[in-house]
């Protein structure tokens, strides 16, 4: 046997399933006047203890260059690969010519010191410091004032010497990389395995030659603007990552949320927007930090921010804290014209309605809402039920071992049911329940609806013979239920539901036009019908609902 509160958490949680759309509606008449609100847009202090909570920052802009390089491996390939026609020939650098005709034979040559390939039978040919794509033409021009034209010459240029970078400093894997001269700076970063994400610089970098610095790089502008210094690397060149320099964590309303480094040891806010990218909706800032060894915090708007000193370890926050002078709210039903209308804040059903040619045949007195803020309390409502019916269940305590079997079994069945109440949205319906339509403000995403007037009556549920029928004024819920063909054995003759087209319950067993009712199973003893019941039951309340 099951205890009576299991069965009752049971039908609770049924009872929020089926009437999510009713029960809020309900319980909101009491103040209809007063607009449903978003949150309202955190404050500052509130964001300050937000951030000041939150230690951990974002990873460092860029850092998505190295993330698959931290773990791969550290040797580049050596498989000859076609060369870049606008690559400048130098030492080791290789080429393949082919003589046929006359003579045939075939060579890979290899730019020797001087800058010279020795073609047989032609002697040295100067190819350095001339591109890939012209050096085929300066050896066939070469060969031709010794080789008749009884001899065919091609030559192409197959592959870039290879060079022994060193990378150093605070990255994953300092130390000496082969690679192809031409290679840009990132990819013998990436052998490296990238930057210390928490030690070395993103915008602070050097290429050194011979000790001395040959150009410098910032990657925070190749991630903007591609732009990387224009040097062909050499063999024994290194490649150096300075410190991490001053960080700027950046969340909250951006298009790039990441740590960000300044050139300097401070940094103008106006810096930090060119590459975090506010969202349209952004207006505003918190910064928390640390000023003369005392916490801090400000809270600007983007104007303000632009100007605003920044230094190492400050946190920032981008927030849109502005409401919108209007509101856009959407008509269904019976009505002509548009559908979508944007309305000044403030504005009521009533004066909306005002603007709209309403059909003859609308229903007003089943005029609804739907709405957003609406819908998430009532999803709130039907999790917090299951959640009840949860803890009824599992942790109900059992007097015998075989009893606890029964209840585990018993409990999965209930846990299947749970989830797959969990998965029920609520259409967030608001019954204005007779109300002056002037009284009630409207919000942002709402749903006016208007149902035209019916003369169908839908019976559901534990009846013999569920069907539409025409309706009949003035006729109690008894002959419909007698037209249904009667009340199924297990029907709860005590709890039929007679829903308006507006969602709400109607009482009195009386039956209008438009009603929809519901017959429910009766309470059984047993906990397995009860869940087939209960799913029954709602299944038929959402499609009520829809």
């Amino acid at each position: 046997m099951i205890r009576r509160p299991l069965i009752t958490a049971l039908f609770a949680s049924a009872g929020l399933w089926l009437c999510a759309t009713q029960t809020f509606a309900q319980q909101s008449q009491l103040a209809p006047t007063v607009e449903t609100e978003r949150p309202a847009p955190v404050g500052p202090e509130q964001l300050v203890l937000q951030q000041a909570s939150n230690a951990s920052r974002p990873p460092p802009l860029g850092s998505d260059m190295f993330r698959s390089a931290a773990n791969a491996t550290s040797s580049a390939s050596t498989a000859d690969s076609a060369i870049d026609p606008s690559h400048i020939m130098r030492p080791g650098d290789k080429l393949r010519v082919t003589l046929w005709g006359l003579v045939n034979e075939e060579q890979e040559l290899v730019v020797d010191p001087q800058g010279n390939v020795v073609v047989p039978g032609v002697g040295p040919v100067r190819v350095a410091g001339v591109t890939a794509a012209r050096a085929p033409a300066v050896i066939e021009a070469a060969s031709r004032r010794v080789y008749s034209s009884g001899v065919q010459i091609y030559a192409t240029a197959t592959s870039a010497a290879t060079s022994q970078i060193l990378v150093t400093g605070p990255v994953i894997r300092p130390g000496a990389y082969q690679g192809a001269s031409d290679e840009a700076l990132i990819v013998f970063l990436q052998r490296a395995g990238g930057i210390d994400p928490d030690r070395g610089s993103y915008r602070r970098l050097r290429i050194v030659r011979n000790g001395q610095a040959l150009a410098n790089a910032d990657l925070y502008e190749f991630l903007r603007a591609g732009a990387l210094p224009d040097v062909s690397l050499h063999n024994g060149d290194a490649i150096v990552v300075e410190e991490q320099g001053s960080v700027i964590a950046v969340v909250g309303d951006v298009r790039s949320a990441y740590s960000f480094e300044l050139l300097g040891q401070t940094g103008l806010g106006a810096e930090i927007m060119r590459y975090a990218r506010p969202r349209p909706g952004a207006s505003h800032v918190a910064i928390v930090g640390v000023r003369d060894g005392l916490a801090y915090s400000a809270y600007l708007t983007l104007a303000e921010f632009a100007d605003f000193t920044l230094v190492d370890g400050d946190r920032v926050q981008f927030e849109t804290d502005s409401r919108a002078p209007s509101v856009l709210v959407r008509l269904e039903g019976a009505h002509s014209g548009g559908s979508v209308f944007s309305v000044p804040r403030g504005t009521t059903v009533g004066s909306l309605l005002q603007q709209v040619a309403v059909d003859p045949d609308a229903d007003m007195e089943s005029l609804h809402l739907r709405r957003d803020s609406v819908r998430v309390i009532q999803k709130q409502l039907l999790n917090e039920g299951l959640d009840r019916l949860e803890r009824t269940t599992l942790m109900a305590p059992a007097r015998s071992s075989g009893e606890a079997s029964a209840r585990a079994s018993q409990a999965t069945f209930v846990s299947r049911y749970i989830e797959s109440a969990r998965q029920i949205e609520p259409l967030g319906i608001l019954s204005l329940n007779g109300r002056d339509p002037g009284s009630v403000l409207l919000e942002s995403g709402d749903v006016i609806v208007i149902p035209r007037h019916s003369q169908i009556v839908s019976i559901s549920g534990e009846v013999l013979a569920p069907q539409s029928m025409i309706a009949t004024e003035n006729r109690r819920l008894s002959a419909y239920i007698d037209d249904a063909g009667g009340f199924s054995p297990r029907a709860d003759r005590r709890r039929i539901l007679v829903f308006r087209q507006d969602g709400q319950l109607r009482t009195g067993g009386m039956v209008a036009p438009g009603d929809r009712v519901l017959v429910p199973t009766k309470q059984e003893s047993s906990l397995l019908p009860l869940i087939g019941d209960v799913a029954v039951i709602a299944l038929a309340a959402a499609r009520l609902s829809r």
